[in-house]
């Protein structure tokens, strides 16, 4: 349902006046265009700078070395000079894009001038490079956009040999994907508070902490569904392990709760319902290869959509959230 139909419908039942409906919809006409805003630059930007390369790889045979140095710099500087002109008449959607084109070509200058001094070299010494000199744009940056594509760029360049096989380690050992697990939700935290401690200034640190959360819970799936479902085709099922799973979620349920985070709260309850959901469907296997067992997992996916549905529901109503 549409914002402006249930706006409607609060003044129908008399939840609001008209004249509060008036505000609402004025102030989400106002304030709504912020991710199309962004979204729209970024991709406006990454065009741009895919033009200006294009342009540059039409004519790359016929420019000597020195033009092609000096209309990078050119570039580069009309680039940082946008960003900074924007910045000073408060347009912030205008000076990520700007940010955003400088990080695009502190790797197009880097290639450029290993190509024309013949430099020879590892993607990865390439990335690192590249994420090191850019890291000031995106530090500056508010778009979290900026902030992932810096991410994958960073990460790539990080990976080797010794992290293959670190990897490939916790692939293979229960005990891998516990501590990748509990790494990846004590970095987000540790990012997470660094974000808060600067007073959310430096966008960067919430993009790593959120990146962080995501592969904690990504680690933790892969982990539930290896070890922590019993059934007779999984030799590896551990009651360890389903243990770990159940003081992950109630921890996590523990922090929703102190930071007074609803939705967290509630996505985690939702996910927590869901691993039970599918660990008595596990226990319960041979059931469902009858048509009795059918009838019975129908009902009992009904089941827990109405628990999930209830859950919800019951957790927005909660005070303690208000």
């Amino acid at each position: 349902m549409s914002l402006k139909n249930k706006l409607n419908l609060w003044v129908e039942n008399k939840l609001i006046s008209k004249e509060e409906q008036d505000k609402i919809m004025a102030f989400e006409k106002e304030h709504n265009n912020g991710f199309l805003a962004k979204t729209a630059l970024v991709v406006a930007g990454l065009f741009i700078g895919l033009g200006i390369c294009l342009i540059v790889a039409a004519n790359w045979d016929v420019l000597p070395s020195f033009v092609k140095i000096i209309a990078d710099f050119i570039v580069f500087g009309c680039m940082a000079g946008g960003a900074y002109y924007a910045s000073y008449k408060q347009k912030p959607h205008l000076k990520d894009m700007f940010l955003f084109l400088c990080f695009l070509m502190t790797g197009a200058t880097i290639g450029l001038v290993a190509q024309i001094f013949q430099m020879s070299g590892s993607w990865q010494s390439f990335a690192l490079t590249w994420a090191g000199l850019s890291l000031p744009y995106v530090l500056l940056s508010a778009s979290f956009s900026v902030g992932t594509f810096w991410s994958f760029i960073f990460v790539s360049g990080l990976i080797s040999e010794v992290l293959e096989k670190f990897l490939e380690y916790i692939f293979e050992h229960k005990e891998g994907l516990m501590w990748l697990v509990l790494m990846c939700g004590a970095l987000s935290y540790a990012f997470d508070m660094i974000y808060r401690e600067l007073k959310k200034k430096i966008l960067l640190f919430s993009v790593f902490a959120k990146w962080m959360l995501l592969f904690a819970y990504w680690a933790l799936i892969s982990f539930a569904f290896t070890y922590a479902l019993p059934n007779k085709y999984n030799t590896k099922f551990s009651v360890i392990a389903v243990a770990f799973v159940v003081l992950f979620f109630l921890s996590r349920l523990a922090w929703a709760f102190k930071r007074q985070n609803m939705s967290s709260f509630k996505n985690n309850t939702l996910m927590f319902e869901g691993y039970v959901f599918c660990f008595f469907a596990s226990l319960f296997d041979d059931l469902l290869k009858s048509g009795f067992g059918f009838i019975l997992s129908g009902l009992f996916i009904l089941l827990m959509f109405y628990v999930f549905k209830k859950t919800a529901k019951k957790i927005q109503k909660w005070e303690i959230f208000k």
